[in-house]
């Protein structure tokens, strides 16, 4: 795997539970903020999946 995928399934792991401990102790912007990123960053992780998936020609259904 892609160490850029690895670091941006990081980031969204890291953004969004950072963005839930922000909304959960009362700072509701800045949580809000941070698990948009997050999940932003987890569809662009996955896209980056996909894509990788595709240009290899493997088929995972068996």
């Amino acid at each position: 795997m892609n160490p850029m995928t690895l670091a941006l399934v990081g980031a969204g792991l890291t953004g969004f539970a950072l963005g839930a401990f922000f909304t959960a102790t009362g700072k509701l912007e800045m949580g809000v903020i941070l698990m948009g990123l997050g999940l932003m960053f987890q569809v662009i992780s996955l896209v980056r999946l996909k894509r990788a998936k595709t240009r290899d020609g493997s088929d995972a259904r068996g």
